[in-house]
């Protein structure tokens, strides 16, 4: 082989090389997204804001992990559903369906020319008859329903994105990440609010919201592989400022008040905190327009941090 041939072959094996290891550098330096869904009930609605912006701007999401209602949308988008069909779902929900004590009534009733949600307890009867709710909603009905919903979906086969559910034990106290079996039962754990869901018995426990010990999972995604954490938390939608008026609501409000701080020590280690803003009525039984106002305000907060996020992409 003469001398010029030579130098062409090593040209070409040199170039060749070089093309190939920056096609590994590229490959070795594209992060992987988590996504932590933060806790808070009704406030949820605006996950799927966060979700429809994520989306539009081409962010791919490696990993979820969402707690109570973030775990109910994390585990329908970790399923593949689209987001415009979990939209629909979560907007036409009706959640009284799923009150379920007999001796507790639901009705709405005029205060100060405005409909408010009135429950009611019938304590005569629940003393005659020695029993006492465990809560209001149903979580086993919930669970049925997310089955039907998702085909019975597992996690070991049925996930397009790896997800995990975080819940508390009731009886240790302890955190449970639910990432085995039917996922139906990692959500219907994990939403499990005390006093307003009934708690969830699942393999030889008692398992309710996983808000208890991590309202925001940012640690679980980190565990699972994530380079860059988005984290959503839903403390900054407040709702209106007035007194509780029954068992239902006192509850709720002391659960909001014991993870307000719980929610920052949450969110340490994350790299982009979503804060969506909203003030108005928040519960589980609000109309249509507000729930999209909600969803609204999800849309508002990640598209004005989509940049933000880019870069943090872009300089991995």
């Amino acid at each position: 082989m003469d001398k010029s041939k030579s130098l062409t072959l090593i040209l070409i094996v040199t170039i060749s090389i070089f093309l190939l290891c920056s096609i590994f550098s590229v490959a070795r330096t594209e992060p992987k997204i988590g996504l932590a869904l933060g806790a808070g009930g009704p406030k949820g609605y605006a996950h799927l804001g966060v979700l429809k912006v994520l989306e539009r701007e081409g962010i791919k999401i490696d990993y979820i992990a969402g707690t109570s209602i973030g775990s109910l949308v994390g585990a329908f988008y970790a399923l593949g559903f689209d987001v415009k069909k979990i939209e629909d779902y979560i907007l036409k929900e009706n959640f009284t369906e799923y009150i379920s004590f007999k001796n507790i009534t639901f009705e709405f009733e005029e205060y100060q020319d405005k409909k408010v949600t009135g429950i009611f307890v019938n304590l005569p009867k629940m003393i005659a008859e020695a029993t006492w709710p465990r809560g209001l909603l149903s979580t086993t009905a919930i669970r049925d329903k997310f089955d039907q919903l998702t085909d019975w979906s597992h996690f070991e086969y049925d996930l397009k994105i790896p997800f995990k559910a975080v819940a508390t034990d009731l009886i240790t106290g302890e955190r449970v990440i639910m990432d085995s079996g039917k996922v139906s039962n990692g959500v219907a754990a994990s939403i499990s609010i005390p006093g307003v869901f009934y708690p969830f018995e699942y393999g030889g426990r008692v398992l309710v919201d996983g808000a208890l010990k991590d309202p925001v999972p940012v640690d679980v995604v980190r565990e699972m592989g994530a380079d860059i954490v988005i984290a959503v938390s839903l403390q900054e939608i407040i709702g209106e400022q007035k007194s509780p008026n029954n068992v239902i609501s006192i509850i709720e409000r002391s659960v909001d008040i014991m993870i307000e701080d719980l929610t920052e020590l949450s969110l340490l280690g994350a790299d982009l905190v979503l804060k969506p803003h909203y003030q108005g009525e928040v519960s589980y039984f609000l109309k249509k327009k507000d729930r999209v106002a909600i969803i609204r305000q999800g849309e508002i907060e990640t598209q004005s941090k989509i940049e933000e996020l880019k870069e943090l992409i872009k300089n991995f």
